[in-house]
Formats: structure tokens, C-alpha cells, sequence
């Protein structure tokens, strides 16, 4: 099976939590790697097509799911019915600004603060997780509306 090798061996296995990667999901992720914004899995799955077209949409569909596991892709939205992701490189706790328009996205610095967490303690709730994404207009498509 060829395979682009964009990443290194170990930015790879990153992405899968440190476990060996085949060359499945190697190509999966170096496609996902070359995607630019958000995308679905049938998108992800198209862009592996053109290098590797024996890669079916199943085996997609479960490398999207291990990454997602690990923090490395996460879900940001829906799209005509199918669920979005973003690629989340580095493993920081973050959030994303999603382009409604272009499908850009960019990782924003995780604005939940102290206050938050101290009101949910007030009603009895201890937090556990939380998630935040902003939809709007990047500057590129917000010029486009002037």
C-alpha cells in the first residue's frame, strides 16, 4: 500500500493515542493532515480515495472514532446531516471558531473560567467536561458579504 508519509511515524501515532498505526491509518491520517477546516468523514473519505482508493469508508469511519478517542480529532458541528470534526494537534484542551461559510476552523484557548464552575458547584453539580464551539464568518468570508 503507498502512502504519502506527510507525518513522521511518531506524529501519527500520536494522533491513535502512541499504538502502532497501520498503513491504513496512516493515509487516513495524512489525508485528514491536508484537509483545510472542518470535515466530514465521507469528505475524509474522498480525500483518502485519490491515494488509496482500497481504503473503504468503514475503516474511515473507525480511525476518525481512535482519534477521536485520543483528543486528536474532535467533533464540531454537523454539516447536511453529518457529523463535522477538526483536527486537534498537541493535545491542549481547547475550543474552535467554525467558518459557517468555508468550513475554516481555528483552536481557541478554553474561555470557561472559575466563575462557571463555581456556579455549577452552587447547584450541586460537579463539572466533568464541558465543550464549546462558536460558529460565524471568517474575515475571508465576512469580505465576502460587504
Amino acid at each position: 500500500m503507498a502512502t504519502s508519509h506527510t507525518q513522521s511515524t511518531a506524529g501519527v501515532r500520536d494522533l491513535y493515542g502512541g499504538r502502532r498505526v497501520s498503513a491504513a491509518r496512516r493515509t487516513i491520517a495524512d489525508a485528514a493532515a491536508l484537509i483545510r477546516g472542518a470535515f466530514t468523514v465521507e469528505q475524509l473519505h474522498d480525500a483518502v480515495q485519490l491515494s488509496e482508493p482500497g481504503i473503504g469508508i468503514a475503516t474511515v469511519y473507525r480511525a476518525v472514532a481512535a482519534m477521536s478517542a485520543t483528543g486528536s480529532v474532535a467533533p464540531v458541528g454537523y454539516r447536511a446531516g453529518s457529523a463535522l470534526y477538526a483536527l486537534c494537534p498537541g493535545g491542549t484542551h481547547h475550543h474552535h471558531l467554525v467558518c459557517t461559510g468555508c468550513g475554516s476552523v481555528v483552536g481557541i484557548a478554553c474561555p470557561v473560567d472559575r466563575s462557571l464552575e463555581d456556579a455549577a458547584r452552587k447547584t450541586g453539580y460537579t463539572v466533568t467536561g464541558h465543550e464549546v464551539t462558536l460558529y460565524g464568518l471568517c474575515r475571508s468570508c465576512a469580505g465576502e458579504c460587504d
